[in-house]
């Protein structure tokens, strides 16, 4: 079944999937969601979604069923426009990033290189592979990670992870054979909230009050305390050439915005206009976005498949003798009329 979470004003202090950690790279980190204890809440969603905001599709190809040790490959396509480029830390463009998390079921593994098929091990070699996402829990090692990468040098804005089924057959085997879900969460560009909820500078900035834009300044340098991921402690970071903007409500109170660069002020952004509480600022500088898909599989049990089959070709072979038994009858039919005259 489909499904892609919008995330909106309940995401604002989740940990960040997606989000620059350091500015010269401009990159974003699913990794950030290793800061939950579950990175995929009860009600399916997927915890990247509380800082990207937007929703994109996100597409993904498993078989419906497989044969214990039979590797397959899940292909995960995340498509966007190779025109744009998303904005970087310091406000000027850059490639656009993309990345996944992937759940896999429990007892699902990554296959041995050995094992890869040769369109997996191509894709693998662009993109640099997977990583689990609770590196220091080896029993959640089916929760893996794609972390940002250019898209540009992702063939097809597709990245192809060979899995490897589980044997629910061996001595230690604690998964049985059924129906198991596969998720799998990409996005495309950096998030707009930093994990205590600031805003990065790919979100929009709105007035925090209503009241007359007393001051607008350009050029300023401000400081932000940011944090990258759930449970790390927030830093300063310095942004350069950004926009201050001031609201003075009918009190007198006056109430300062400072705008990172990247979002462009709205034309009607002007000292002396009037403006509402809510009203934006600034142009949605977004360009990117994140959704979410599941599928079904199945770990077949082959003595079924094997079951399966002979009773099919039991069936067939039962078929057909009715057919070879009813021809027999019509022609002992068709004699005995010939011999009686008929």
């Amino acid at each position: 079944m489909k499904k892609q979470w919008i995330a909106g004003a309940f995401g604002l202090t989740a940990a960040l999937a997606g989000l620059v950690s350091v500015p010269q790279s401009a990159l974003a980190w699913p990794s950030f969601a290793a800061g939950y204890e579950e990175a995929r809440e009860s009600s399916g969603k997927i915890v990247c979604a509380n800082c990207h905001l937007a929703v994109k599709p996100t597409e993904i190809e498993v078989p419906q069923s497989v044969l214990p040790g039979k590797v397959f490959d899940l292909k995960i396509h995340v498509p966007y426009d190779t025109k744009i480029q998303q904005v970087g830390a310091d406000g000027s463009p850059a490639p656009m990033q993309i990345g996944a998390y992937i759940q896999l079921p429990e007892g699902f593994t990554v296959a041995d290189e050995k094992e890869w098929s040769a369109e997996a091990k191509e894709s693998i070699e662009k993109y640099g592979g997977v990583t689990p996402l609770y590196a220091d829990k080896p029993e959640r090692s089916n929760i893996l990670i794609i972390n940002q990468i250019d898209g540009s040098t992702v063939p097809g804005q597709e990245f192809i992870v060979p899995v490897k089924p589980p044997d629910p057959n061996a001595k230690d085997a604690k998964v049985n054979f059924g129906k198991y879900g596969v998720y799998v969460g990409a996005n495309r560009g950096r998030g707009q909230v930093y994990s205590n909820g600031v805003a990065s500078n790919t979100a929009q900035y709105n007035a925090p009050v209503a009241g007359t834009i007393s001051a607008v300044q350009t050029g300023v340098t401000f400081t932000d305390k940011l944090q990258y991921g759930l449970g790390t402690e927030a830093t300063d970071f310095e942004y350069t050439n950004g926009t201050r903007v001031t609201i003075t409500d009918e009190k007198g109170k006056a109430s300062i915005v400072n705008i990172p660069p990247g979002p462009k002020l709205l034309d009607t952004v002007k000292q002396g206009a009037q403006i509402k509480a809510g009203q934006p600022l600034t142009n949605d500088p977004n360009v990117g976005g994140y959704g979410q898909e599941e599928r079904d599989i199945v770990l077949q049990d082959p003595q079924r498949v094997t079951w399966l089959v002979a009773f099919l070709a039991a069936a067939f072979i039962c078929q057909l003798l009715l057919v070879l038994k009813k021809k027999q009858v019509e022609k002992v039919q068709e004699f005995e009329a010939q011999k009686q005259g008929l």
